[in-house]
């Protein structure tokens, strides 16, 4: 192999590495940008009941069986 075979060889690789790291990259910013969900609540809502068994749930609960 010359000299100008290998150089290009490792140019590709080079600009295989540098692409692969880019799209890591550009795949991971939304995750970064976004931090952590929290539900906006109130404390007035946390303390409410939210289950209700309402005849349609108890309905569903007769044809389940459950």
């Amino acid at each position: 192999m010359s000299a100008k075979g290998k150089a290009d060889g490792l140019e590709r690789r080079e600009f295989l590495r540098v692409m692969g790291v880019g799209a890591a990259g550009a795949a991971a910013a939304p995750l970064l940008a976004a931090g952590t969900a929290e539900a906006a609540e109130t404390p007035e809502q946390r303390v409410k009941q939210r289950y209700r068994e309402t005849d349609h749930v108890k309905k569903y609960y007769e044809t389940n069986r459950f």
